[in-house]
């Protein structure tokens, strides 16, 4: 029952943990993976904007290093002019 009581719904998603994590102001990419998986979240926030310019100049991306069938990305569109 506690499970329960601790449970968060977004529509029809339903997360064991109310934990949000964003993806920016780590040191480097190991470092804020290494974070995100250590805090057992199961939502991320990225910036559109820098996942956009990650894949423009074909850098490596931490979305692209996270495990997305235990992650659930919630994209931040706040700075971009369109999205």
């Amino acid at each position: 029952m506690k499970a329960d009581l601790d449970s968060f719904s977004l529509g029809k998603k339903t997360f064991l943990s109310r934990l949000m994590v964003g993806t920016g102001r780590y040191r480097t990419l190991d470092e804020a993976r290494d974070s995100i998986v250590a805090s057992e979240c199961e939502i991320v926030t990225f910036a559109v904007r820098r996942a956009q310019s990650a894949l423009v100049s074909q850098n490596t991306s931490l979305l692209n290093t996270l495990n997305h069938l235990n992650i659930w990305l919630l994209p931040n569109t706040a700075g971009c002019q369109t999205a």
